[in-house]
C-alpha cells in the first residue's frame, strides 16, 4: 500500500516539476517584467512542493524498506516450491 501511494507522489512530483519548468521557460519566451516575476513566484512554489512530495515519497519508501516489496504484478508468478517426496517405504 505505502509502495503505491509513493509511487502516486513521485508522479505528481514529475507532473508538478515540468509544470514549473513550463512557467520559468514561458518568461524566457515572452520577457515582460511582471510575466517574469509571476512566473518565477508560481514556478518556484509549484517546484518546491514537487520536490516536498519526491521527498516524502523516499522517505515513505526508506521507511517501509525492512519489508521484502513483490510488486502485484509479479505475485502471481512467484510458484510455491513442490512438496517434499520421502524416498522409500514410510515408517512402520
Amino acid at each position: 500500500m505505502k509502495h503505491e501511494m509513493a509511487k502516486k507522489m513521485v508522479l505528481f512530483s514529475v507532473i508538478g516539476t515540468i509544470v514549473a519548468m513550463i512557467f520559468m521557460a514561458s518568461s524566457i519566451v515572452f520577457p515582460h517584467p511582471l510575466l517574469l516575476v509571476l512566473a518565477m513566484s508560481i514556478g518556484q512554489g509549484i517546484a518546491i512542493f514537487a520536490l516536498v512530495l519526491y521527498l516524502l515519497a523516499v522517505a515513505l519508501d526508506l521507511q517501509s524498506s525492512g519489508e521484502m516489496y513483490i510488486p502485484v504484478e509479479e505475485a502471481a508468478a512467484v510458484e510455491a516450491p513442490p512438496p517434499a517426496q520421502g524416498s522409500g517405504p514410510p515408517p512402520a
